[in-house]
Formats: C-alpha cells, sequence, structure tokens
C-alpha cells in the first residue's frame, strides 16, 4: 500500500494537468500528455534507469514548450524522474536518503511554483483572471493536478 498511494496520486494529477489543457491546441496539452506517459513508465514495474532517464530528457524537453507555472512542473519531474533513475531499483527501492530527496522535490516544486508566481505578477500590464477567478487562472484543475503530480512523485522518492 505504501507504493500504491503517491502513485495514485501522481498519476491523478498528471490526468487533472492533461485534462485541465485539452481544450486547445497540442502546444498546450501535447507536454502534458507526455508526462502522463513518463509516469505511466514510472510507475508501472522496474523500469530501470535507461527508460527514467529518456523519460526526465523528454519531460525536461518539454518545458520548451510550456510557460509559467506548467514549466515549473515539468522541470521538476524531471529532476524527481532522474533521481528515480538514480535508485538501485527504481522507486520500490528504500532506503535511508528517501526522505532528504523528497525534501528536496517539495522545495524545488514550491520554489519554483513560487518564481512563476512572482514572474507573472511582476509582469508589467494588467493582470487576467483565470476561468476560476483567481490571478492569471489560480486555482484551475490543472494547477491543482500539477500540486497532485509533484507530491505524489517526490513522495515515490521517500
Amino acid at each position: 500500500m505504501y507504493d500504491v498511494l503517491p502513485a495514485a496520486v501522481a498519476l491523478t494529477g498528471s490526468g487533472l494537468c492533461l485534462a485541465g489543457h485539452v481544450p486547445g491546441p497540442v502546444r498546450r496539452w501535447g507536454p502534458h500528455a507526455v508526462v502522463v506517459a513518463v509516469t505511466l513508465v514510472m510507475v508501472v514495474g522496474s523500469p530501470g534507469p535507461y527508460p527514467l532517464l529518456a523519460g526526465a530528457a523528454v519531460t525536461a524537453g518539454m518545458c520548451l514548450f510550456a510557460r509559467g507555472p506548467v514549466a515549473a512542473d515539468l522541470a521538476v519531474m524531471a529532476l524527481i524522474t532522474a533521481a528515480m533513475a538514480r535508485l538501485p531499483q527504481g522507486h520500490h527501492d528504500h532506503h535511508t536518503d528517501g526522505h532528504g530527496l523528497f525534501a528536496l522535490a517539495v522545495v524545488l516544486w514550491v520554489l519554483a511554483r513560487a518564481s512563476a508566481f512572482m514572474h507573472r505578477a511582476l509582469r508589467p500590464g494588467p493582470l487576467h483572471a483565470g476561468p476560476l477567478g483567481g490571478i492569471g487562472g489560480i486555482g484551475e484543475i490543472g494547477e491543482i493536478g500539477g500540486a497532485m503530480m509533484a507530491l505524489g512523485m517526490a513522495a515515490m522518492l521517500a
């Protein structure tokens, strides 16, 4: 049960990210479809280091097509995926470094999200309200999905 809950949270978060961006051009939802595929590779079985490193590279490459908090989520996911490739048997091998990696992943995600929010707030021009009334769309389903994905994947490191 210990491995199932973080994996389920990460997959649900990846799915919510995708669902929050589907009505639109491929440029908006394409990176999220890749994230769902990479998350599935991480969760199913013990893929070994090379598929995880390839997934990390593809996810990092998707940062080029995303902006703001989405790019922050993708960058942190790439780092977490690369960290999982470093572990001897993927996320199934529990050792003493796990809690430190979890804390590092969460801190990196919070800093990346905060910097994306600050960049958006400091940009000249009027602030626009997102679909649910938040500044720049804060609170929409993709934002919640990004948080679930990052925290679930970080928990898989612990």
